[in-house]
């Protein structure tokens, strides 16, 4: 009998632990996390500054300077384009627009508008040019033999250069117009400017450029740009300008 008695009392603690097992076994153990613990190093300032050595870029700020987050020294920078005010030589510069070390939008061809809106990026600093940066006029630097409609040789690689221009943008029409000094009668002047239009063209079309494209026009010497009274004006004055069509 006290046989008996033992192994029901058995039986039933078994069972009670069963039943205490099985009602934690949906209790998930809760997950520590490590944490970092700051040491006296990390919380050092040594500049005063507000940003702990860990984080300073730059550590030895003299004292009253504001910083920025790293550290460093805020600049005044009116049109944020990363240049102080007192470097910047472009300081209205619109936002988002890319700047160089002056704090000026780059203008690689130096046509006077900047890269960002140039829409003609390669035009040749000899070019008169729209408020997109695409070429209207070119003064042609062009000479010739005095009174003659005959080409100088160095002025051969000017021709060629536009030529490629031109082959290179089939879109434009090239209208060439050339000019003289007041000196002669307006009929050989008027004349001697058509001849050496007409070289020019001639000239540009050796070089590749299709006939279709090109027309010369004599002006005489209208529209002057220079003294006639003076050697040098009259130099300025015989010359070669072409309008550019698209």
């Amino acid at each position: 009998m006290k046989f008996l008695f033992i192994m029901i009392l058995s039986s039933l603690l078994f069972i009670l632990n069963a039943i205490e097992d099985d009602e934690f076994r949906f209790i998930k153990p809760i997950s520590v996390e490590q944490v970092d613990i700051l040491s006296s190093a990390d919380l050092e300032d040594s500049d005063n500054d507000g940003v702990y050595d860990a984080k300073d870029n730059c550590p030895y700020t003299k004292n009253g300077i504001k910083v920025n987050r790293l550290g460093c020294k805020l600049i005044k920078d009116d049109d944020n384009d990363g240049i102080s005010n007192r470097d910047d030589r472009c300081p209205k510069t619109n936002l988002g627009i890319v700047v160089d070390e002056r704090g000026c939008s780059p203008d690689s061809d130096e046509d006077g508008i900047i890269d960002s809106i140039d829409e003609c990026p390669n035009t040749s600093k000899d070019f008169i040019v729209d408020k997109l940066g695409c070429p209207q006029t070119v003064v042609l630097k062009v000479n010739f033999e005095s009174k003659k409609d005959t080409i100088l040789k160095d002025s051969f690689s000017n021709i060629e250069k536009f030529a490629e221009f031109l082959k290179e943008n089939i879109g434009y029409q090239a209208i060439i117009y050339g000019y003289t000094d007041s000196i002669d009668t307006d009929r050989n002047n008027k004349q001697l400017s058509q001849n050496r239009a007409n070289a020019v063209m001639e000239a540009l079309i050796d070089n590749g450029v299709k006939l279709t494209r090109v027309t010369a026009i004599g002006m005489g010497s209208k529209n002057p740009i220079a003294d006639n009274k003076t050697p040098e004006g009259r130099a300025k004055n015989c010359r070669i300008e072409v309008d550019i069509l698209q």
